[in-house]
């Protein structure tokens, strides 16, 4: 299982996430290592069972630093209309369970969902 884990995040890395267009808040924030690298660590040091609190500690902290983005994007006077979209896409909110789904979201279709706005694939 750990070694399936490991073979798909770097596969995500590889194929997936240098063309999604958008950048994981946490490590636009931090300047740190992104979710899925930190992620990577997580699953080879602890494996996938045991490292999962992990994990979703993590995946609350990309949350977090994606509000405090948006946030500052308000503040600043930067998020307004159309123009949000094109700002918003190099950082991403980065929580699994609260993305598109490939069925639900089109070519330039957005989440259905009020308080998270996660963009789709390009």
């Amino acid at each position: 299982m750990k070694l399936l884990a490991i073979a798909m995040i770097r596969g995500y890395q590889r194929f997936i996430s240098p063309y999604k267009g958008f950048r994981c808040a946490h490590a636009h924030l931090h300047q740190g290592p992104s979710c899925s690298h930190a992620i990577l660590e997580i699953v080879k040091a602890d494996g996938l069972y045991h490292g999962y609190h992990a994990i979703r500690l993590r995946m609350a902290d990309c949350k977090q630093a994606y509000q405090t983005l948006q946030r500052s994007h308000k503040l600043n006077g930067s998020n307004k209309g159309k123009k949000r979209k094109e700002k918003d896409k190099w950082y991403d909110c980065c929580d699994p369970s609260i993305a598109c789904d490939a069925w639900s979201c089109g070519k330039s279709k957005h989440c259905d969902l009020p308080d998270l706005p996660c963009d789709c694939w390009p």
